[in-house]
């Protein structure tokens, strides 16, 4: 048999793996494991995570040393924002296939997600072990390194992962090696203190100005609104609306600066789910705060090395 694995967002690759033999009550398709892991590969190709999320849950449910399943249902969960549980399924993957390089690099970005950008490191590496020319990994690890003005670090695995063919690499040569901007930029890794006024971020008076990032201000905001957590330790959704609001700022072509329009959707401490919409700036810096109201996601600052 020769099932699908689940690799990312983006593409389906096949793999021989074996379900074993299901007892004799087993082997109709609404009670095997196989059948519910295809149904899982289907969903996900559809986009429809949640019944993939469930159709997973079943399979591994009734046969759970399958490491692409516990892959498979990480990615899903990852891909819903899920960044806590998608990592514990992807450690069992781990676990049961040392040598599977793909769960290290997506266990590495759910650990980039969650702050622990030590681990994430370390993950990288381990996959570059398995596979020195493996471009993706060497990319997401300049990507940190990137984060935390690491320049030369960064170039290396930027250079690396361009002349192995990687997307989106070259520009990143280009941007670690201007020294004018080094030091200059503002990522957002993490949220350390909460707003005390009620209308920060909520009001075009009170923007959340994040500054500028290695990848461009817009990249910032997405990792601003990524770190929010609403009253009940989830993630938020959110979409950009518009560009408004022009105000004066220094930091803008001819002195004026827009801010940006997101719809957040979240859940409040009654469990209803509410909407609002929450203004940005990545013209001008002033440490972001979280949000009056919501929380952020539990961090260490753990070394790179």
């Amino acid at each position: 048999m020769i099932p699908k694995i689940f690799l990312s967002a983006f593409c389906l690759i096949s793999l021989n793996i074996a379900f074993g033999q299901q007892p004799d009550s087993a082997k109709t398709p609404v009670l095997n494991g196989e059948y519910y892991y295809n149904l899982g590969l289907e969903k996900a190709q559809l986009g429809d995570l949640q019944r993939a999320l469930e159709a997973f849950d079943k399979s591994i449910e009734i046969k759970n040393d399958e490491y692409v399943a516990w892959y498979n249902r990480g990615i899903v969960k990852y891909m819903m924002k899920h960044y806590e549980d998608a990592l514990i399924d992807l450690d069992q993957a781990v676990k049961l296939n040392a040598a599977y390089k793909k769960a290290y690099l997506n266990r590495g970005s759910a650990k980039k997600h969650l702050t622990d950008f030590g681990g994430a490191i370390q993950d990288y590496s381990r996959a570059l072990q398995l596979d020195s020319n493996y471009g993706e990994a060497y990319y997401d690890r300049g990507i940190v390194y990137e984060l935390f003005d690491k320049m030369d670090m960064a170039c290396k695995d930027f250079t690396k992962a361009n002349a192995l063919g990687y997307t989106n690499a070259d520009k990143h040569v280009i941007t670690c090696q201007d020294l004018s901007k080094r030091g200059q930029l503002h990522p957002v890794l993490w949220l350390t203190k909460i707003s005390s006024n009620r209308l920060y971020g909520f009001s075009t008076d009170y923007p959340i100005k994040v500054g500028n990032s290695p990848d461009g201000g817009p990249a910032n905001e997405r990792a601003y609104l990524e770190l929010l957590r609403d009253a009940k330790g989830q993630p938020v959704r959110y979409e950009r609306v518009a560009s408004c609001c022009g105000y004066a700022s220094d930091n803008a072509p001819k002195g004026l600066a827009l801010l940006d329009k997101y719809q957040v959707v979240f859940t409040n401490e009654s469990g209803e789910q509410k909407t609002a919409f929450v203004y940005l700036s990545f013209y001008d810096y002033d440490e972001p705060r979280v949000l009056y109201g919501f929380s952020t996601v539990n961090h260490d600052k753990v070394p790179l090395y």
